[in-house]
């Protein structure tokens, strides 16, 4: 057993160890008790039975006690507890990751069914009705050959941020100028989607570069109303909140397979089939 040390101020002392057998292990135990003391090393693990000096082996010293086998008998079951619990923590850790992982599969699968489910968006870009700037652009006046090396779809027209679409088919059948939509997989450009898909937004804007055009006047007194566009280049289409023409929305009409030019068919191309009825009626209520 151990003996009582005797503290004293500055130290401590521990008498000499009693049986010349354990001498070498107590000593050991009084040198990692002392270093317990002044705070170097943790506490030893002391085991009160048996002949020997106590000492465990888990305290990174000899075992002394080695006929005492009930200690080392305990010893190793502690060990192996400690070993299932490592193993069962990481096992939890790795359960909690897969988890996660199921979670972020989950929202990406949900997210690619709120963007694919709904089919294609089709608006209708822009119109000849006149606008809320007193502005008329002429539906049989758009240049699509560039826009369509380049289809972008932005929002508001920011020009300095990265697209949010893109625009699969556009194309103009003299009444109006219609596209069909498709947006890009980044989160914002998600969230502007389902924006349109939801209900919350539906009006598109048209950016374009003027070729030809004249001024719009009364024609009893002259007053300045707003500019005619005659032709004008396509470059870009834009998501927009409020459009500046009133009829610039979102359609929701199913469009014939778009041809190997990328271009989608004319109203004379589709006249035979109910799409093409859809289109028209579409087309002649805008125009009241």
């Amino acid at each position: 057993m151990i003996e009582e040390g005797v503290r004293r101020p500055g130290r401590m002392e521990w008498p000499t160890a009693p049986a010349a057998g354990a001498a070498n292990g107590r000593m050991a135990l009084l040198r990692a008790l002392e270093a317990y003391r002044r705070g170097v090393a943790e506490a030893p693990v002391v085991c009160k039975w048996g002949t020997g000096t106590g000492m465990a082996e888990a305290a990174g010293l000899p075992r002394f006690a080695r006929n005492d086998e009930g200690f080392v008998v305990r010893q190793a079951h502690h060990e192996r507890v400690k070993d299932h619990h490592e193993r069962v923590k990481d096992h939890h850790e790795r359960v909690k990751d897969h988890h996660e992982r199921v979670k972020d599969h989950h929202e990406r699968v949900k997210d690619h069914h709120e963007r694919e489910g709904g089919g294609p968006l089709v608006f209708v870009a822009s119109t000849g009705e006149v606008d809320r700037h007193g502005d008329t652009v002429a539906p049989e006046g758009w240049r699509l050959a560039g826009y369509r090396e380049n289809p972008v779809v932005l929002w508001a027209h920011d020009y300095r941020q990265p697209a949010i679409g893109r625009a699969d088919a556009v194309w103009s059948d003299g009444r109006a100028l219609l596209a069909r939509l498709e947006f890009a997989p980044t989160e914002f450009a998600g969230q502007v989607e389902r924006l349109y898909r939801q209900g919350y937004q539906r009006g598109v804007s048209v950016g374009f570069r003027p070729l030809r055009f004249e001024e719009r006047r009364d024609p009893v007194n002259g007053t300045f109303l707003g500019i005619r566009f005659l032709e004008q280049e396509l470059l870009e289409i834009s998501a927009v909140p409020v459009p500046a023409n009133g009829d610039a929305l979102l359609t929701e009409i199913p469009l014939a397979p778009v041809s190997s030019t990328g271009q989608a068919p004319t109203l004379s191309q589709m006249e035979r089939g109910p799409v093409a009825d859809e289109v028209v009626g579409l087309l002649r209520g805008l125009r009241g």
